[in-house]
């Protein structure tokens, strides 16, 4: 019969569409596979759960070689806070201020755009700190750090015996950078594992307790 001869062709042509072209058909796509992480991270991204993190460490001289730091101090606390409150997405800077004989030092961390917006602040001719310092300087910037080291923005003046000033060497000077902001982000995560007053506590001992997270004066 001849219709049956057509429906038995037309049979074998359909098995083999299915078991031939199919998978030729999902070779040439070669759709890529999610790893578990792609998926958790791509969901977090979605719900806005991942924060991009830059990390900077600067520096700055005073104009007079006898200042504490105190104006230097409230001018970056100022800005830090104005940076802050002026974001539309309200994102957080976190890190620390030292204020050590002559000079200053300051982690400051959080999205890019609030760093480099503090970053740009503090340079402004009308910002408070520009009256303060004589030279303001960038020792290391890390743009997508994993994560926060510090849970907070803190600010402290710390008062060291005054020494004779040494110049480090061009090759101490490029292990010393590294080390201080190894050294810095530790006493950050120790920050984070108390709270309240515990906290204040261990920011107002930290020559005490810390000294050695902390940069010396001849540095």
């Amino acid at each position: 019969d001849v219709s049956t001869v057509k429906s038995v062709e037309a049979e074998k042509s359909v098995e083999g569409v299915d078991a031939a072209t199919i998978g030729e058909t999902l070779e040439a796509v070669d759709i890529p596979r999610q790893s578990l992480l792609d998926v958790v991270m791509s969901r977090a991204r979605d719900l806005q759960l991942l924060e991009k993190i830059q990390r900077v460490v600067i520096a700055g001289k005073f104009k007079k070689s006898g200042d504490n730091g105190e104006g230097t101090r409230e001018a970056v606390d100022e800005t830090v806070r104005q940076v802050q409150s002026q974001d539309e997405d309200e994102g957080e800077i976190t890190g620390i201020f030292f204020g050590l004989p002559g000079c200053f030092l300051c982690i400051l961390e959080g999205p890019q755009r609030l760093v480099i917006g503090t970053l740009r602040a503090l340079q402004e001719p009308g910002n408070k700190a520009q009256g303060q310092l004589s030279s303001l300087h960038l020792f290391s910037s890390i743009q997508d750090a994993p994560g926060r080291s510090f849970p907070c923005y803190a600010s402290r003046i710390l008062q060291f015996p005054k020494i004779e000033a040494q110049v480090p060497d061009k090759e101490t000077v490029v292990t010393l950078i590294p080390d201080i902001s190894i050294n810095l982000q530790r006493f950050g995560m120790e920050l984070g594992k108390v709270s309240g007053a515990e906290r204040e506590h261990l920011l107002d001992a930290v020559k005490v307790k810390h000294g050695e997270h902390l940069p010396r004066v001849e540095d």
